[in-house]
């Protein structure tokens, strides 16, 4: 017993997911503002008539927002899960936090466990499907982030195109000849040259930045179903020793 409570990690562990996700909004914060200091964003959103630009920041911004959400849940899930264990081996609930682990995913697939154990074959069948909807759960969240990320990279390709259509079309409506059409014709393919460029920066520079945290939260949701897991069977070995 002893052995398993030494093997436990710390409390800091449990919120690694979110201190990993804030270092990384940290420094897009901080690329962020570089981009104002140097006056880049003025050109982001000025010169770019289709404003696709403007749509993939806003996109990006409210996705990041979201897998911090994320990020916090399974924090917060890994705490409850570490303290249900940690109920579990000094023998004590917590009476007004006791709900809250019940709630828990931790608390959730041990209820599973132990009610598929009864069944003749000792649960293997349904503790793989057990396994698979914990998985499903505690991926399920910012899994969406992966589906975000394709958008942007998309909705950045579509700019490109379209700055290429823009730029194409100011070539057929050309009418005129001499130094002066050719001065305008340059500014109208320049225009369309500035929205592919700025669309297709922007979308992939968000679709980077959204993959990157999509990843580290896989990471950490991985690490977050192993230590369920591992809690489980440790809970499942002590009723069995106890039992017996």
């Amino acid at each position: 017993m002893t052995e398993s409570t030494h093997y436990l990690p710390t409390k800091a562990d449990s919120l690694k997911p979110f201190y990993g996700w804030l270092i990384l909004f940290g420094l897009m914060a901080f690329g962020a503002f570089l981009l104002w200091w140097h006056k880049l964003w003025a050109i982001v959103f000025t010169q770019d008539q289709t404003y696709l630009s403007g749509i993939i920041v806003v996109l990006f911004l409210l996705t990041t927002l979201y897998l911090g959400r994320c990020a916090w849940r399974i924090s917060h899930e890994q705490r409850l899960a570490e303290a249900l264990l940690d109920e579990a081996v000094s023998n004590t609930t917590n009476a007004h936090n006791a709900n809250a682990h019940h709630n828990s995913w931790a608390a959730d697939y041990l209820h599973l466990i132990t009610k598929s154990q009864v069944q003749q074959d000792g649960g293997q069948r349904l503790a793989e499907s057990l396994q698979a909807r914990l998985i499903e759960q505690v991926h399920g969240g910012h899994s969406s982030g992966w589906f975000l990320s394709d958008i942007l990279l998309r909705l950045g390709l579509m700019g490109t195109v379209i700055g290429f259509v823009l730029m194409l079309s100011s070539v057929v409506g050309l009418q005129e000849e001499g130094i002066s059409a050719l001065k305008q014709l340059l500014a109208s393919m320049s225009g369309g040259m500035q929205v592919a460029l700025l669309t297709t920066l922007t979308g992939l520079c968000s679709a980077m930045l959204i993959s990157m945290q999509c990843h580290w939260l896989d990471r950490c949701a991985d690490q977050l179903v192993s230590r369920i897991i591992e809690i489980s069977a440790t809970q499942t070995l002590s009723t069995d020793s106890e039992a017996a």
